[in-house]
């Protein structure tokens, strides 16, 4: 065979190559083109699903006021208030209700429709409960009742979280990138659902003017709580990395300000020291709503800057997904023009360029990125290829960082999982988990530790007197001073509630008293700040075990410490016994 036919056969098998890898190109393009698409319509679709769930909790406030109302004519201010509310909320739903009939018929587009009715129906039920409690004289108006038609508002909002859920889980699939910040807006969303939720807890104690009931007091902390972990995560994405847009670094100052400080420390911490003593609050829940709920829309201003943030990186990935699926369409049909006029080029100019951006393709496939490319001689369709090729690759590479992303993510939740979110301190599966390993490395190489469990005097009645939030404040001073103590080697954890449990080691029996009472002082000098601006001073009681005596078997030294804990306590605290 000619070289001329022979290079002519080339042409033609390279021709039909290019143009299966154009075509596949092109494909992938529009492919990222659709799923960018799909994306933005997802994100639009959740943005109405937030509305929606964040008005039917706005809709509580007043109609909590109103179920606070004293008796005699209704005010008209409080009933246009909830006239309003409702109307917002109606239509947050109809429009929700409108965009998931919009999208293509499917049965998880029947399931989210049948998710809007049924919160839909759930709201009818819960305001005509509220209804009939606001129409009977306020004496009526029994903490059930209330309890009732507060929660019958509240059960609503979970009836939307499964539309929230897939919504969000087509935007990710569509558009990765964006998973980070899907996550933000998911756990800011959240946030004001239980910060709302948390000013609700208090209608039924404010409406009659009595203390707040144990079940209301649990439900108020467990709430708190809540709150304060998603505030904990939102402090590691927003006040954590340098590159954090200051748009959202300025929104979540408001929030964390606004909310954090007034909202929950002037507002709320108040309110809850009255509810544990006589119920004397001196203000209506419509007050208290008005105070409260301008604080919570600094939470949906924050939520919507991270929604404006999505949307704008996904209708950037889709302005850059269609040019590209022109850019790679366009030079596909340049290419095939060139491939007829230049057979004479062939070999030098096309065909081993080619060759080499197969083999690169061929190796990407096997997830090889560092295959390297050639260095096009012009700037021509060629280069085109190579350069698609070459954003193949730096894309694989940018996934591949996204999940290794997302397994330090996953690193850092499991690390979480093992902290006492409020001290800082190891929690008591961590603790038990480390000293055993202390214990089998102690048995060893021959040599000894001491356990040590502290108990903080009289911590209920301080907690009572000053309040959960100096019980807080009490709890991690404490935990701050143990640490002070500590040396290298040592373990401390938070063993529950008010006690503490260390391991010291190594620590020859002769020393573990010592130890435990510089643990003692530690405590004993370490001041706790008051919301009055004043400090208070606690003390602990320690019981002490060492291994020399009591061999090296965790549960065994851990009971012989606490035994001596208990004569600590009996012997008249603030003091430090050992195990005989």
């Amino acid at each position: 065979m000619s070289l001329n036919h022979l290079l002519r056969l080339v042409g033609i098998v390279l021709a039909t190559v290019t143009a299966l890898l154009a075509t596949h190109a092109s494909w992938t393009e529009w492919r990222a083109w659709r799923a960018a698409d799909a994306g933005s319509q997802a994100l639009g679709d959740l943005r109405l699903a937030l509305v929606a769930a964040e008005r039917v909790s706005r809709e509580r406030g007043p109609t909590n006021a109103r179920l606070g109302a004293p008796d005699g004519p209704a005010d008209p201010a409080a009933m246009d208030a909830l006239a309003q509310a409702r109307e917002a909320t109606d239509l947050a739903l109809a429009q929700l209700d409108a965009a998931l009939t919009g999208l293509a018929p499917s049965p998880r587009t029947a399931a989210l429709q049948a998710r809007v009715g049924e919160a839909v129906q759930a709201l009818a039920r819960a305001r005509a409960v509220a209804d009939g409690v606001i129409a009977r004289p306020r004496s009526q108006r029994t903490p059930d009742a209330v309890r009732a038609s507060v929660y019958g508002l509240v059960d609503v909002v979970p009836r939307l979280a499964p539309i929230q859920s897939a919504l969000i889980q087509t935007a990710r699939t569509a558009q990765p990138a964006l998973g980070s910040d899907l996550q933000m807006l998911r756990i800011t969303a959240e946030l004001r659902e239980h910060a709302g939720l948390l000013g609700s807890h208090f209608t039924a104690a404010l409406t009659a003017q009595r203390p707040l009931t144990t079940g209301e007091r649990h439900a108020i902390e467990q709430t708190r709580g809540r709150i304060l972990a998603l505030r904990f995560l939102l402090e590691q994405r927003l006040t954590g990395p340098e590159d954090t847009p200051p748009d959202l670094a300025a929104a979540w100052e408001a929030v964390d300000q606004g909310y954090f400080v007034h909202a929950a420390q002037d507002i709320v911490a108040p309110l809850l020291a009255t509810g544990e003593r006589d119920g004397r609050y001196g203000i209506t829940a419509a007050e208290f709503a008005a105070r409260y709920v301008p604080e919570l829309q600094k939470v949906v201003a924050l939520r919507d800057r991270v929604m404006a943030r999505l949307q704008g990186d996904a209708a950037a990935a889709q302005e850059q997904s269609l040019y590209s699926l022109v850019a790679v369409a366009g030079a596909s049909a340049v290419l095939w023009v060139v491939l007829a006029a230049m057979l004479a080029v062939l070999h030098a100019r096309v065909l081993r360029p080619l060759a080499q951006a197969t083999r690169a393709l061929r190796d990407l496939a096997d997830n090889r990125l560092d295959t390297p490319l050639p260095s096009p001689a012009a700037g021509d369709e060629i280069a085109a290829v190579i350069g698609a090729v070459r954003a193949l690759q730096e894309h694989t590479r940018a996934r591949q960082a996204l999940e290794r992303e997302r397994d330090g993510l996953i690193a850092q939740l499991r690390e979480q999982s093992l902290t006492d979110f409020l001290t800082g301190l190891p929690n008591r599966r961590a603790f038990f988990a480390a000293a055993r390993e202390r214990i089998t490395r102690a048995r060893q190489q021959r040599f000894d530790v001491a356990l040590v469990l502290l108990d903080v005097d009289l911590f209920k009645a301080f907690n009572d007197r000053e309040g959960h939030a100096a019980g807080d404040e009490a709890l991690r001073a404490v935990a701050r001073a143990v640490r002070s103590a500590l040396q290298p080697g040592d373990l401390a954890a938070r063993h529950g509630g008010e006690e503490f449990v260390v391991l010291l080691g190594p620590c020859p029996g002769t020393e573990g008293a010592t130890r435990a009472e510089q643990l003692r002082r530690a405590i004993e000098k370490a001041p706790v700040p008051l919301p009055s601006g004043s400090s208070a001073r606690l003390t602990a009681s320690v019981g002490v075990a060492v291994s020399q005596r009591h061999g090296l078997v965790l549960d065994h030294l851990l009971s012989e410490a606490d035994a001596a804990l208990y004569r600590a306590k009996d012997r008249g605290r603030n003091r430090v016994e050992e195990a005989p």
